[in-house]
């Protein structure tokens, strides 16, 4: 924080340069060290810090011993090289940890990217492209210095909405290419606008540079650098406040400007095309938004479908044999009786308990009994037809439920199903059929009362 106060123009140079050379080296020691699988991108971001390094020091030569002051010239042209480079190596890293699906992601960032567009081609780059009293390579190099800090927002602006690793590392990095935008955004408008900051205020723009070139050499020998290029298996982060903020100020952009310049010109807009080619870029890519959120709402909804068929599936289904539980029962025999009730169709309801189960259990053990409950009751499905229903009641108790079926067929039907049952076990059942007016519950009750009669007659019957 000392280096704006440093007296002289030499030794604030040698400081700058200095803490750059350093930052520089830790960047190629920490990919050295860390041997990150996205090493090509790493590499990439070194390359970019070392040509800005060099042409800080290029610079500071010629003005110091060659005393040529004039712009642009080759550091100028390294400084607009090393910004591609970081920019490239920030799209490798990007395109690690990115997933196909993430178009939401790209999307908002381009909404950033265009508005900041819109703003930079009012502000510089126009301003630049038409400016009479300066050359051609002065207007090249005023015109691609804020095309490649576009694109270096834009880069940014993807790292932080696609899903991915967010440890220091990252945040370091965003943190380097961000000073640095800050930076170059004010040497830009400084230079278009013709204001001297004064040594002292430009040393503290000055600070940012110092600033990034410190946390990218951070960002390098941190252990963690390693996951900055990878994919993540996290699920996708939702939609925060902030990045709302953002991309609702973005919107706003080309309005405000036209605004603005319509009071400031009364009436005149000296930028409407741009501004209504921005306009109707943004609303275009609001739209792709919106139908990307509509797609994302419509696969939420599928989904909690999906697992709300799963969860009554699993609430009414036995897991021990497969079959409908006692609360499927619950909700299947009062429907069966209210469509009996409007067509006159019989319903006959029977009840089969596995004849001396606990002494079986206890003889066998609790594994035999549950292989005996979970045959018995595929074999019974496997014997009853595609109508009938057949549920666990609770223990050794099954009920079955056969729509239109008199008593007497019903009685042939549960008697047929004896002998399939496994292991050399019998079964007793009762049997009963609505009268046409009890309830389900007192149904039941009958054929319960019809099944401890057949266990008192000595059981293995109907």
């Amino acid at each position: 924080m000392a280096y704006p106060l440093l007296p002289g123009d030499g030794l604030p140079r040698c400081y700058f340069d200095g803490i750059g050379v350093g930052g520089t080296v830790a960047v190629i020691l920490g990919i050295l060290r860390n041997r990150p699988r996205a090493a090509g991108s790493w590499w990439l971001l070194a390359a970019g810090q070392l040509g800005t390094v060099a042409g800080d020091i290029m610079y500071d030569y010629r003005q110091a011993v060659l005393h040529n002051a004039s712009w642009p010239g080759p550091p100028e042209a390294l400084y607009l090289t090393s910004d591609l480079a970081v920019a490239a190596g920030l799209f490798g890293l990007l395109r690690r940890r990115r997933r196909s699906s993430d178009h939401a992601a790209f999307v908002d960032s381009a909404i950033i990217a265009s508005a900041f567009a819109l703003l930079s081609w009012i502000f510089l780059i126009k301003p630049a492209a038409r400016d009479a009293s300066l050359g051609r390579w002065a207007q090249a190099m005023m015109v691609a210095f804020p095309t490649v800090d576009l694109l270096l927002l834009a880069m940014v602006a993807c790292l932080l909405t696609v899903n991915g690793a967010r440890n220091t590392a990252f945040f370091l990095i965003i943190s380097r290419i961000a000073v640095t935008l800050v930076g170059d955004y004010t040497w830009l408008i400084a230079d278009r606008t013709s204001y001297d900051p004064g040594e002292v205020a430009s040393r503290l723009v000055d600070i940012g540079f110092l600033i990034a070139y410190v946390t990218l050499g951070a960002a390098a020998l941190h252990p963690n650098m390693v996951e900055v290029g990878q994919p993540t298996t996290a699920p996708r982060r939702p939609t925060s406040a902030i990045r709302l903020v953002f991309l609702a100020a973005a919107v706003l952009i080309a309005p405000v400007l036209l605004a603005w310049q319509a009071r400031t010109a009364s009436g005149y807009v000296p930028d409407a095309n741009a501004i209504a080619s921005g306009s109707a870029g943004l609303f275009l890519l609001v739209v792709i938004r919106m139908a990307l959120l509509l797609q994302q709402v419509r696969a939420q909804n599928h989904l909690v479908e999906r697992q709300a068929q799963r969860l009554r599936e699993l609430a009414e289904r036995d897991v021990l044999t497969g079959l409908p539980n006692r609360r499927a029962w619950d909700e299947a025999l009062p429907a069966a009786l209210n469509r009996a009730a409007r067509d006159g169709s019989p319903v006959t309801v029977a009840i089969l308990d596995v004849d001396h189960f606990k002494a079986f259990n206890d003889t066998y053990g609790h594994p035999a009994g549950d292989r005996l409950l979970r045959e018995a009751a595929a074999s019974w499905r496997a014997n009853l037809r595609e109508a009938d229903l057949i549920a666990r009641y609770g223990g050794e108790e099954f009920v079955a439920l056969l729509p239109g079926t008199p008593l007497g067929e019903a009685t042939i039907t549960v008697d047929r199903l004896r002998p399939t049952t496994p292991m050399g076990c019998t079964f007793s059942a009762g049997v009963a059929t609505w009268d046409g007016h009890e309830s389900a519950a007192e149904l039941v009750s009958r054929a319960d009362r019809a099944l401890y009669r057949a266990k008192h007659a000595g059981r293995d019957r109907v």
